[in-house]
């Protein structure tokens, strides 16, 4: 291999390495959509457990009104 067949090697791979500004705005925006579904689901179970939490505080409440009218 001569050296011009080297450079031109070498140029080739450091084009190859180097991404282009629309790959890297594409990267970011499905980096972007993919943490707002992660929120999304995390937000939705957070307000899954907070029902949870207020069901069991509310039939709890319920089953201490109900002994208190056995009494």
């Amino acid at each position: 291999m001569d050296e011009g067949d080297f450079d031109s090697f070498k140029r080739l791979c450091l084009i190859m390495l180097l991404s282009s500004p629309h790959t890297d705005a594409q990267r970011r925006w499905r980096a972007k959509k993919k943490d707002q579904h992660h929120r999304t689901q995390l937000s939705l179970r957070r307000l899954i457990v907070e029902q949870i939490n207020e069901s069991h505080q509310y039939s709890s409440g319920i089953n201490e009104n109900f002994m208190f009218l056995l009494c």
